[in-house]
């Protein structure tokens, strides 16, 4: 599965992680999944604001995702 970040997560992980999963897989799963491979990331992910895309809908953690999903998280932007 494809998985893009943005923001802060782009800076911590790069743009563009290949994240083998089996399926049934939730978006708390990869999330889960990202936080035990990744645990420098675990607040940013964690973070209630990061919202995870597939095409141009933003869905739930509890969505199901394919083997063939592209996810991304969108990290909150700050600045002025």
């Amino acid at each position: 599965m494809k998985v893009l970040f943005y923001g802060k997560l782009a800076s911590a992980l790069g743009p563009r992680l290949d994240v083998p999963i089996s399926a049934p897989c939730s978006v708390a799963a990869l999330r889960r999944h990202l936080i035990a491979a990744y645990p420098h990331v675990a607040e940013a992910l964690r973070d209630r604001r990061v919202k995870a895309v597939i095409g141009e809908t933003v869905v739930g953690d509890d969505h199901a995702l394919g083997t063939q999903d592209e996810v991304e998280f969108l990290a909150p932007v700050s600045g002025g």
